[in-house]
């Protein structure tokens, strides 16, 4: 397990820093029952899984090299669907009881598609995922089965992660449990997830381009 250790340690700093998923994770916990995530974070984990599977499995690097342009722009392009979503968002009202949802509340809800489509298309992926597969998996000797086991491990904390972002946001929400507060901070979470969609698009898609012309 001790040789394990930078795995763990790569992992966890790259997953469980501020990201797109995760301040959607943040922002479910502001307004929406846990119970109703939950198939957010299994997405995150499922769309994490993928990609350690089948890059760890294929070990093609150039390829993945390849394609990240079309994958950030996807990506781009759906993280602004659904800052449009969170935007638009109504937190329950406050007559409602905790565990209930409204049926505006109901329209901003995260579901299983929205975790795995923005996770397997966050270009993000390369860098949590190549050092790992390409470089850690094979200093281990961990390959085949281990490695899909590995892979699920790794991919099981993935989804953890905006898990403990939502946690951390529903402990917040009750104590800014009012309903204009709740919308502002829809807003300002909408207008961040737009700044990160511009970033990727500028960071993987124009920025490769803009190098390829000159």
């Amino acid at each position: 397990m001790e040789r394990n250790i930078e795995i763990v340690l790569y992992a966890f700093t790259v997953m469980y820093t501020p990201g797109p998923v995760n301040l959607l994770g943040l922002n479910a916990g502001l307004s929406t029952p846990l119970r109703r995530t939950l198939g957010f974070f299994a997405g995150v984990a499922l769309a994490i899984f993928c990609w350690f599977a089948v890059i760890g499995l294929a070990g093609q690097l150039i390829v993945v090299e390849r394609i990240i342009p079309v994958i950030a722009l996807a990506g781009s392009l759906y993280i602004l669907y659904l800052a449009l979503k969170v935007y638009r968002a109504a937190p329950p009202n406050a007559t409602e009881p905790a565990d209930g949802a409204s049926a505006q509340g109901a329209a901003g809800q995260l579901r299983f598609r929205d975790g795995f489509l923005m996770q397997l298309l966050n270009p993000k992926n390369s860098v949590l995922v190549i050092p790992i597969t390409t470089v850690m998996f094979p200093t281990h000797n961990i390959a085949g089965l281990s490695l899909i086991a590995a892979s699920a491990l790794i991919a099981l904390g993935g989804g953890g992660a905006p898990l403990l972002y939502c946690l951390a946001g529903r402990t917040l929400g009750k104590r800014i449990a009012r309903p204009e507060v709740l919308v502002r901070c829809n807003r300002i979470m909408a207008l961040l997830l737009v700044v990160v969609a511009v970033l990727l698009l500028y960071d993987y898609v124009l920025s490769p381009l803009r190098e390829a012309i000159t």
